[in-house]
């Protein structure tokens, strides 16, 4: 139990600290500290591929703002618990796509991962939708990346080979949720099939300018106006790529696009 005594003093000290987070000369101060200890940060990265980075917009950040939701949200852990080995994704880019898909992925729509690898993340949306009418579209190659170009500087086709169709199904009993799993190079997989209700969310990892490219076209003429379409690895180290693809998609008046900072680059179809 705290003494009365100790709670006054603790208010005083916060009372004393707290002006000092407006004095420009300290924050300015502050803010060259993080930067030393990013670049350091960024330096032991290297040194640890043996990779030396060349590129000026790369690099490490420590953001000033601290609010990490998935820490506290139970029903997002439980879930997390279920399908945790079914997928390389963090916390942080799960939890977006939690808590999008509770108020994007509307009743009597079509939700589709492209890229699904194990399965996992459409696992995680499907535990999260079980009162909703909900078609599950679950695409891969289950052979790895394809589709590498020029535009990808680290990708060479057949990265993330180790998923396979099996994984998938193991998935949907621990979800208890049937999906269409579709085999092949997206979005020439689809081909044969056809939605009976459209996409109203979607989730592409790909890793690759030409995959990207090519699902998100696929996805933006089978989607209802408002869908939204998380484009996963925006701003990845070795997924410039996709990065390069996202900038594109800033100049096109159809969208609305914002990168959130966690590797997500969210995309909503205003028309």
């Amino acid at each position: 139990m705290v003494s009365p005594h100790l709670k006054s003093m603790g208010s005083v000290v916060r009372f004393c600290l707290w002006p000092q987070m407006f004095d420009l000369k300290k924050v300015i101060k502050a803010r060259k500290k993080l930067d030393l200890i990013t670049s350091f940060l960024f330096k032991l990265f290297q040194i640890n591929l043996r990779y030396k980075e060349k590129r000026k917009d790369y690099g490490i950040e420590i953001f000033e703002y601290f609010y990490l939701p998935w820490k506290t949200d139970e029903k997002f852990n439980q879930n997390y618990e279920l399908i945790k080995n079914y997928t390389l994704n963090p916390k942080s880019r799960l939890f977006t796509l939690h808590d999008m898909s509770k108020r994007y992925l509307t009743e009597n729509s079509s939700f589709v991962e492209v890229g699904c690898w194990k399965g996992g993340v459409s696992g995680l949306v499907a535990l999260g939708s079980k009162n909703k009418d909900i078609d599950f579209f679950v695409c891969d190659t289950f052979s790895g990346v394809t589709n590498s170009s020029a535009k990808d500087s680290f990708f060479k086709d057949s990265e993330y080979n180790d998923a396979s169709v099996n994984d998938v199904k193991e998935i949907e009993k621990i979800v208890g949720q049937k999906f269409n799993i579709v085999k092949g190079v997206f979005p020439g997989s689809m081909e044969k099939i056809k939605f009976t209700k459209p996409v109203s969310f979607a989730h592409v990892d790909v890793d690759t300018y030409i995959s990207a490219k090519d699902s998100l076209k696929y996805l933006l003429a089978n989607s209802i106006k408002g869908a939204v379409i998380v484009l996963d690895d925006y701003g990845g180290w070795f997924t410039d790529g996709v990065t390069k693809f996202g900038n594109e998609l800033k100049l096109d008046k159809n969208l609305v696009v914002i990168p959130n900072h966690l590797g997500q680059l969210i995309i909503y179809k205003i028309k």
